[in-house]
């Protein structure tokens, strides 16, 4: 409404201004684009923080996030990530590739804003093991500081790391070991900026 106010403001005066002159149809009238400040930039951030495991397999981790995206009008960032998930008390490792989406849903300056994470992520397990499996993450952001160039923000929420049940075949005995492996459900805090 207001950026529809702001064009009639300029627009309509000088439509008035060129219908009465007497030669209007010399001259067209010039119109220029009024530059509201919006348009799509690059933007980058890295995170760092930690997950504790609510599923009880002993398997928090300490995380690190980089992602590259684009800015534009009410999303703060879109674009995709890579991630460090290194577990504390064991070998374990989780690799998270995702694609990021962090929006206000206004594009006024805000405080709280919603960070939604989906991807794949490549597990690391003992034993020389590896596996992939689905990745999401849901959160909720405060931002920190920031100005045009920077943002700092808080986040807190839900991350989902699923795992497969693992198959070893012993040849010798002819018998098949299933390894259970549930999904790891995480309530993750991470300290975050972006440019």
């Amino acid at each position: 409404m207001r950026r529809l106010l702001t064009i009639l403001t300029f627009v309509l005066p000088a439509l008035c201004l060129c219908a009465m002159r007497p030669d209007s149809t010399a001259t067209a009238p010039v119109i220029q684009r009024i530059d509201t400040g919006h348009r799509v930039q690059f933007a980058w951030g890295a995170e760092a923080g930690s997950s504790i495991d609510l599923s009880a397999h002993d398997m928090s981790s300490i995380d690190f996030n980089a992602g590259f995206g684009l800015k534009y009008r009410h999303l703060s960032f879109a674009g995709i990530g890579v991630g460090a998930h290194i577990m504390v008390t064991n070998s374990c490792r989780s690799y998270p590739v995702f694609m990021a989406l962090r929006t206000g849903f206004t594009e006024k300056p805000h405080l709280v804003f919603l960070d939604l994470r989906g991807g794949v992520s490549l597990n690391y397990l003992p034993g020389n093991m590896s596996q992939t499996g689905p990745y999401a993450s849901v959160n909720i952001g405060f931002n920190l500081a920031g100005n045009r160039k920077f943002r700092s923000y808080i986040l807190a929420g839900y991350t989902l790391m699923s795992r497969k049940n693992i198959n070893e075949y012993d040849p010798e005995t002819g018998l098949t070991d299933v390894t259970q492996l549930p999904s790891l459900n995480y309530a993750s805090i991470r300290l975050g900026v972006t440019f």
